[in-house]
């Protein structure tokens, strides 16, 4: 019984499901629906780091943070 690297697909699969949670929260920006779409760039920030895709990553942070901060100022 022989075992195959699996890795490769691992890393397709979570680069896949953080495009389509980034492609998802396109759509609740679009509605203004922020606090969706901050959960959902969070969730694909998660699978890009678990996909080892470093840039995808950093852009999705940085989509979560450009939100953040547009749209939920801090209240003093």
């Amino acid at each position: 019984m022989s075992q195959e690297d699996t890795s490769g697909q691992w890393i397709e699969f979570y680069k896949k499901k953080g495009d389509n949670l980034m492609e998802l929260s396109q759509n609740h920006i679009s509605n203004k629906e922020y606090r969706k779409a901050l959960e959902l760039i969070k969730e694909a920030h998660t699978m890009y780091k678990k996909g080892n895709c470093i840039e995808d990553a950093e852009k999705a942070k940085a989509k979560f943070t450009e939100i953040k901060n547009t749209h939920f100022k801090k209240k003093k």
